[in-house]
């Protein structure tokens, strides 16, 4: 039988990893932008390549956050029909739309990878680095984002999956255990 706890603690690493990724992202674009602002308006010479970046930290940031929000289950659904049927049949609607979900972004990483030779020939325009380096972060994600909702499918076949208002009790905890105030 699968144990849920030592699951729980190594999700818990990978969480924390995820959540230190974003918030370098989210420190770097700001910084970026804030780059890009002061040489457009004060200096009137714009940086040609902090946008490219900044948009390229956007698509890692979307990924990454993605892969969070699957975890504290916070994208939204539609629970409506779920709360009209009894306990066993709303466990296994769960179930279903949870592989439903994680086989979407297992497919979307096979065809990256599939796509993956091409993109290590596009180079971006500004910075000319490699296209496959900033589809990276959608990889990473949509292959963390898949492996979240199979583990989220077993704990709903298991009985193991609280509600999702439940689950949200704590809103002013974040994802690494400390309290977000």
């Amino acid at each position: 039988m699968l144990n849920f706890d030592k699951c729980d603690k190594f999700f818990g690493l990978i969480d924390k990893l995820f959540v230190f990724a974003a918030f370098l992202i989210l420190g770097g674009m700001m910084i970026l932008i804030c780059l890009q602002v002061f040489f457009r308006y004060v200096m009137n010479a714009p940086l040609a390549w902090t946008e490219e970046l900044a948009r390229f930290g956007f698509i890692w940031m979307t990924f990454v956050a993605g892969y969070l929000g699957a975890r504290k289950a916070q994208h939204i659904s539609v629970e409506l029909i779920q709360d009209m049927f009894p306990k066993g049949v709303k466990r296994t609607m769960q179930f279903i739309s949870y592989i439903i979900t994680a086989v979407f972004f297992f497919v979307v990483s096979y065809y990256l990878m599939f796509l993956w030779t091409r993109l290590s020939r596009q180079m971006s325009p500004a910075l000319r680095i490699r296209m496959n380096y900033v589809y990276l972060g959608i990889l990473i994600g949509s292959v963390f984002m898949g492996i979240a909702y199979i583990y989220e499918a077993l704990k709903a076949i298991c009985g193991r999956l609280e509600k999702k208002a439940d689950n949200n009790k704590d809103d002013n905890k974040d994802l690494t255990g400390g309290s977000a105030e």
